[in-house]
């Protein structure tokens, strides 16, 4: 299976997965999360499990926000993630919001993707440059 990969120049490159979706691996707050890249959320959006496992008390969220989904609408709670790492690319202090309800994998939206100077697909790879 390829994984994902950092360029010279500080770009990520990563393979098409067998599930027609781009996937990207990051350390937030130390902790290695497993996103699917997805062009269509606004925001990042984590699962109730990875918010667990990067520190969030979950429990004490409130669930104020909206968000559509293929699923329809779901209740979010909005958490700012201190450190925010791809390779030597690193973020402080960003924007995710968590979802109530169930989901498969947490997503990489927009408000991440924006951060780079070019998002490309070619061929089979997702190429992110800064």
């Amino acid at each position: 299976v390829q994984r994902q990969q950092m360029l010279d120049g500080g770009g990520i490159e990563a393979p098409l997965g067998a599930d027609g979706h781009y996937h990207l691996r990051a350390d937030l707050n130390g902790t290695s999360v497993r996103f699917v890249v997805d062009t269509g959320a606004t925001t990042i959006a984590l699962s109730r499990e990875d918010a667990t496992r990067i520190g969030i008390d979950v429990d004490g969220l409130a669930f104020t926000g909206q968000a559509r989904t293929a699923n329809g609408i779901v209740r979010t709670a909005p958490v700012l993630i201190n450190s925010f790492a791809i390779g030597d690319i690193h973020d402080e202090r960003v924007m995710a919001v968590v979802i109530e309800g169930e989901m498969d994998q947490s997503l990489l939206g927009m408000n991440y993707l924006s951060r780079f100077a070019r998002v490309s697909m070619e061929g089979n790879r997702l190429v992110l440059e800064r």
